[in-house]
């Protein structure tokens, strides 16, 4: 089982109560923020995986998509350099997920720019999975490039109790399927709520693996 800690890379704190944890989970670290490159190298340094959380445009146009966001009206070579320079302020990721990107991620030219991208410095993609209609998969696949799928998202409340409740339903997935995904937030309390239930992991035999572990 994978847990992504999106959205990381604006404050220090973060990253500590992550790290806390003591397992491999991966932490997925915005671009262009004031703390992204230092999030970046503390997470690695505790022998976390690193991967580049990239904004793509949303359905939603009033959502601002921050530094380096990419855009459907962008062109491949605008797109292009976004994601280096979204890279470049994420040193040693291994990968990319999308921020957002009910839009982007369901464009096919906007997402064979990205995948080029990715396909050149050999790194994977995780689709955040904010759209039924997205193409990640099968753009990846026809570019060569790895990439897995979010099945659940843990903590669209911010409530401890809920948060166990997506765990367990993780959990439940990970038994069945043999494997899982999840996505949540560096902010909110998941990662203190993960740390408390990693008896339960043990106790049914789920190992927390780093994402790229589950790509294909």
């Amino acid at each position: 089982m994978a847990i992504v800690f999106d959205d990381a890379g604006g404050a220090l704190d973060d990253v500590e109560e992550i790290i806390a944890i003591g397992r491999p989970v991966t932490v997925a670290v915005l671009p262009g923020l004031r703390y992204s490159a230092d999030v970046a190298q503390r997470a690695q340094n505790a022998g976390l995986e690193v991967i580049l959380h990239l904004p793509l445009e949303p359905m939603d146009g009033t959502k601002a998509l921050g530094p380096g966001g990419v855009t459907v009206t962008m062109g491949e070579a605008e797109i292009q350099a976004a994601v280096r320079a979204g890279l470049a302020s994420v040193p040693g990721a291994t990968g990319v997920s999308n921020h957002m990107g009910s839009r982007a991620t369901a464009d096919r030219r906007v997402m064979r720019a990205v995948m080029e991208v990715a396909r050149e410095r050999d790194l994977f993609f995780l689709d955040s999975k904010t759209t039924i209609h997205s193409v990640v998969g099968s753009v990846a696949t026809e570019a060569g490039i790895r990439s897995a799928a979010r099945t659940v998202f843990l903590d669209n409340e911010n409530d401890p109790a809920a948060i166990r409740r997506e765990i367990r339903r993780l959990i439940e997935t990970a038994l069945r399927h043999g494997e899982a995904v999840a996505i949540a937030h560096a902010q909110r309390l998941t990662p203190r709520v993960v740390a408390e239930m990693l008896p339960e992991f043990d106790r049914v035999g789920i190992a927390l693996v780093p994402v790229s572990a589950l790509t294909r």
